[in-house]
């Protein structure tokens, strides 16, 4: 009968045998600052931004999220001095720190 109620218990997710693995965070040697660089014909002047990702994405993955957001009218970050301009961003460079 207690084996018949410890898998019940077990099924219902009342304990794991398993442990799952310990949560780590980050370290400041596994990220990287990509420095992207846009332009737009409605926009005056220069577009940097310095986004800091991990190691495993590239440069050009980086910046492509970026991109992403400035030519989406539904996202809310703020980027290019707070712009307001969604559509017709172009990615001029992607770069990693040397």
């Amino acid at each position: 009968m207690r084996l018949i109620a410890l898998v019940l218990v077990a099924a219902a997710g009342g304990f794991s045998l398993a442990e799952s693995p310990p949560q780590s965070t980050p370290k400041a040697s596994d990220t990287y600052t990509a420095e992207c660089s846009f332009s737009n014909p409605a926009y005056s002047g220069h577009c940097g931004v310095s986004e800091k990702v991990s190691r495993s994405v590239s440069p050009g993955a980086a910046c492509q999220n970026v991109l992403s957001c400035l030519n989406n009218s539904q996202c809310t970050k703020t980027y290019c001095n707070a712009t307001t301009i969604r559509g017709g961003w172009k990615l001029e460079s992607a770069k990693a720190p040397r």
